[in-house]
């Protein structure tokens, strides 16, 4: 019985009537047309008929006399299979006597479907064949009378399922073949706002800060025959951009409800995606059933490979799916489904009252955020660069290490202070970014510094200064704060929410400015096929010709009130103004004593 279940076909078995009203034919070569429409079609399929039985039909007692085996089926294999196979047909030794038992058949019975699955096995010469599509049917022309086998013979399908086998008493007929199971997938990234905490539902596109998890969905409907299988394969195959990096799935889910087990995460793929969620066989899920929907959620990084601004960073999801249960490595796929995630960069160009690049300032970008350990809120600096070789670090800090010039990283996680050079780990490895910890390395004394002790060093994997195996010697200089020659900022991999920037270094003889605050607002689309990003504001910064992503704004220092210089007109004033002062005090003097004397 397994081997028989195994041999039906997705399709539906719409008919096996034998009490259509047809007209009455004189003999067994009067043509017949069968007519398939197949509405819900997303693919053209091609039908076949073979004649199974062949005879003469009576409309007036609805029985088909004379009965023989059809040009189609190979009719003394068939007969042995039947009865060796389906209890039903052990006495048969005609092809009158298994229409007899057929007659007691119901219409889209399992019986009648173990039967299909047999016929399906001894078909020969087809009867005739026809192709339909969503809008054209399938016009296959027979001749005679008799029961006709009608199957799906499509070479490959992609998207759509295999139609049912139709099993029809001959005559004109019409009948529509249901290939559209349900089975159906779409992909989803949920979004949110760090600096109120305000999220969206499930939808089409986002934005977030480089290094942030990003939570996304894919869910799959399971076809509406999966009782006709006896194993159902079910993958989703995820492919993201180089801007975004797989990290975990965070839960899997039927109908609502989480399962631990029956699936595998696999990320070693062989077809390009970046992961894969397989199902090699959801009969092993007692929960599924027809029509039940599969959630997948988890987080990928947005890594600091991430495309800024237009056109974002796109993610994109297809579920692969069985598709013909007579063949188990037969399977379909859903069509691709896109979300993308953007992400944005803040520029600030320093400038004097004259329009004209000014040196000497720094400045610092903060965040303020909403978390589980700041429900009330807290500011977090977000990491930039500066334009121009500039150093770092006031008196005694390290501001060069093995002649590379330092750039400092706040961890947002931990608020650890990080040295990083641009260097290589080891001969053999190639140039990358080393993470030092600040407090370790200051705490090297001069005398082991010259001995070129080691210290730990770490990189930056998902967002996350991660330790990496092994010390590293490295040769400090430490030496005063420097002034930078850098005249424009930039933040990069940011999103929407509150921001502040501060000037924390402002250069000599110029007014320090007040902090200035703003928030980052974004417009991207929600539900559709390919989201765009629509809008980007953070006034006072504007978003840049070349792209809205990018927000742009030049930061005024104005010139402080300065004394007159020694020799002009201001010190000659001091000087009369300071004679005179002491000039009059001498004459109170003499006043008071002379009134003292009267």
């Amino acid at each position: 019985m397994k081997t028989m279940q195994k041999l039906v076909s997705i399709l539906l078995v719409l008919a096996l009537v034998f009490t259509l009203s047809l007209a009455v034919f004189a003999d067994a070569t009067t043509p017949h047309t069968i007519t398939i429409e197949n509405p819900d079609a997303a693919e053209a399929h091609t039908y076949t008929a073979y004649q199974v039985f062949a005879g003469v039909y009576d409309p007036e007692t609805t029985a088909l006399s004379n009965v023989s085996w059809g040009s189609g089926v190979n009719g003394l294999a068939l007969m042995e299979a039947l009865r060796s196979e389906i209890p039903d047909f052990a006495a048969c030794e005609t092809a009158a006597q298994v229409v007899e038992v057929l007659t007691g058949y119901g219409s889209n019975s399992e019986e009648l479907r173990a039967f299909a699955a047999v016929v399906d096995r001894f078909t020969t010469n087809p009867a005739g064949e026809g192709t339909a599509d969503a809008e054209n049917p399938a016009v296959i022309n027979v001749v005679g009378d008799g029961y006709y086998y009608v199957k799906d013979t499509t070479a490959a399908l992609n998207s759509d399922t295999y139609s049912d086998y139709i099993l029809l008493v001959e005559g004109d007929v019409t009948v529509a073949a249901k290939d559209t199971t349900g089975v159906t997938s779409q992909k989803k990234v949920k979004d949110i706002n760090d600096s109120t905490q305000e999220g969206s539902d499930w939808q089409d596109s986002a934005d977030y800060d480089i290094g942030d998890p990003v939570p996304f969905q894919f869910t799959g409907t399971v076809a509406a025959d999966y009782d006709k299988y006896d194993t159902y394969k079910l993958v989703f195959h995820d492919n993201e951009s180089e801007g975004l990096t797989f990290d975990h799935v965070t839960g899997v889910f039927v109908d609502g409800v989480e399962i631990t087990t029956g699936f595998e995460v696999v990320t070693d793929c062989t077809d390009g995606c970046t992961f894969e969620v397989r199902f090699e066989n959801l009969k092993e899920i007692e929960a599924v059933v027809a029509g039940s929907v599969i959630t997948v959620e988890y987080e990928s990084i947005l890594n600091e490979e991430a495309v800024i601004g237009v056109p974002g960073n796109p993610n994109e999801m297809r579920m692969e799916y069985s598709n013909n249960p007579t063949d188990e490595t037969s399977t379909g796929f859903t069509p691709w489904d896109k979300v993308v995630v953007f992400t944005y960069e803040v520029v600030v160009d320093k400038v004097d009252e004259n329009g004209q690049p000014l040196t000497g300032a720094q400045f610092q970008l903060e965040k303020w955020v909403i978390d589980e350990e700041n429900p009330e809120g807290h500011w977090v600096v977000v990491p930039g660069e500066v334009n121009g070789e500039t150093t770092v670090g006031g008196e005694g800090r390290v501001v060069k290490i093995n002649s590379k010039i330092v750039r400092e990283y706040t961890d947002p996680a931990t608020g650890e202070l990080y040295y990083v050079i641009r260097d290589r780990a080891t001969d053999d490895t190639a140039e990358t970014d080393i993470y030092l910890k600040a407090s370790q390395v200051d705490a090297l004394s001069p005398e082991l510094i010259a001995m070129g002790i080691g210290v730990p060093y770490y990189q930056l994997q998902n967002g996350q200064v991660v330790q990496v195996s092994g010390n590293f010697g490295y040769t400090i200089r430490s030496v005063e704060r420097e002034t930078t020659a850098g005249t424009t900022f930039t933040w990069t991999g940011v999103d929407d929410g509150h921001y502040r920037i501060t000037e924390t270094v402002t250069p000599p003889g110029y007014n320090t400015l007040e902090p200035i605050e703003f928030d980052v607002v974004a417009e991207h689309e929600e539900e559709s096929e390919n989201p765009v990003l629509i809008s980007v504001d953070g006034d006072p910064f504007m978003p840049t010709e070349e792209n809205m992503g990018i927000l742009h704004a030049d930061i005024e220092n104005v010139s402080g009130g300065v004394l007159p210089s020694t020799g002009g007109i201001g010190t000659t004033l001091f000087y009369v103004l300071g004679g005179l002062c002491v000039l009059g005090a001498g004459v109170l003097l003499v006043v008071k004593k002379f009134s003292d004397a009267n």
